[in-house]
């Protein structure tokens, strides 16, 4: 039986193990399998397959990336440290697979830390990464910034967006400090791909997605490829903390005082057209349109007094070529442009 037979067989249980253990065990087995160097979409398929079968596959894929950001944290630690720090029934039961997977990924594994507190050993090592290897990069107001991580990862930053990388031995983690970022991961087994925005956190395995950090406490995930996870830190103001996994064209919006909105219908074409210096509406009404063009201008757009206009627009728009870009979108809806002080101003034209 090949390993993906293996890890999609979910009802025969002669070893005796339950069906949550025998998820567990596969569920560990599929982050070995998507952090491997020769995962291809076949894979990234036949994980969606099995994730989508039952709701225990779900929660079982959860812990089992619980068990993996811990054990990159302290990926020097001893098993039995490691599993006295993660103190569950289920995950001592995991121990077997846990020791595998991290003979395999770490090579070996160091007792550096066996007389530590493993809780102090763990802030010890994210302060110091934090503090030693921290980076900002940013885009200027209407710019586009491409960044090429050590790992090869690729980071794309659309208008007057910033981030915050922060590299070590055991995590990639980049936070999303305000602005719009497309994310391709490059696949690594033994780092971690964390990107943290506000209350919520993304983490991706070989991947490819959109976060748009709409203010300081509400923001949208789309997915292009592969598979993350956007959990919640600390809860919203009206539920508690919960997590949603998103496969390929599917999209949810987080809001800390709201917690998540599904976005059934994304336009994923629309989300990412950015990337290549265009801005795609879709039936936008003049409003949306004036919203989404002074993301990009420095002298903004505003709407003279009872200024309306019926119309809606669809079709693709340069980010880059802002006056033409203007022009047409006031043509479009049938709007007089003109130059007020530091802005623009859409009025109706006179009779």
């Amino acid at each position: 039986m090949s390993a993906q037979e293996a890890m999609k067989t979910t009802g025969n249980n002669s070893t005796g193990k339950s069906h949550s253990d025998q998820a567990g065990d596969q569920a560990l087995a599929w982050v070995a399998r998507l952090r491997s160097d020769i995962v291809g979409e076949a894979d990234m398929s036949a994980f969606a397959d099995w994730l989508t079968q039952s709701n225990s596959h779900q929660a079982a894929w959860e812990q089992a990336l619980d068990i993996w950001e811990t054990a990159g944290v302290v990926s020097h630690m001893p098993v039995d440290d490691l599993l006295s720090a993660t103190d569950t029934q289920q995950q001592k039961r995991w121990a077997p697979s846990l020791n595998r997977l991290l003979g395999k990924w770490f090579g070996g594994l160091w007792r550096l830390l066996a007389t530590v507190s493993a809780s102090v050993a763990i802030l010890a090592v994210v302060f110091v990464t934090l503090q030693d290897n921290s980076q900002i990069y940013y885009s200027e107001l209407g710019d586009y910034q491409q960044i090429t991580l050590q790992d090869g990862s690729l980071i794309e930053l659309n208008t007057d967006s910033a981030i915050s990388v922060s590299l070590s031995d055991s995590r990639r983690e980049i936070e999303l400090i305000k602005g719009e970022a497309f994310f391709t991961v490059a696949s690594d087994k033994q780092w971690p791909f964390v990107v943290t925005l506000g209350g919520a956190s993304v983490q991706a395995l070989g991947t490819a997605f959109n976060i748009y950090r709409q203010s300081e406490k509400r923001a949208m995930v789309t997915v292009t490829e592969g598979v993350v996870r956007v959990a919640e830190l600390n809860g919203s103001a009206v539920a508690a903390a919960d997590t949603k996994m998103l496969l390929a064209n599917q999209a949810v919006a987080f809001d800390e005082t709201t917690g998540f909105t599904e976005v059934p219908d994304s336009n994923v074409p629309q989300v990412i057209a950015w990337r290549e210096g265009q801005i795609m509406f879709d039936r936008a009404s003049v409003k949306e349109a004036v919203v989404i063009l002074n993301r990009y201008l420095e002298h903004k757009i505003m709407l003279a007094d009872n200024t309306a206009s019926s119309h809606r627009i669809s079709g693709i728009f340069s980010s880059r070529e802002k006056a033409e870009t203007l022009r047409a979108v006031a043509h479009a809806f049938d709007l007089e442009l003109s130059r007020q002080s530091d802005n623009w101003l859409l009025s109706t034209p006179n009779p």
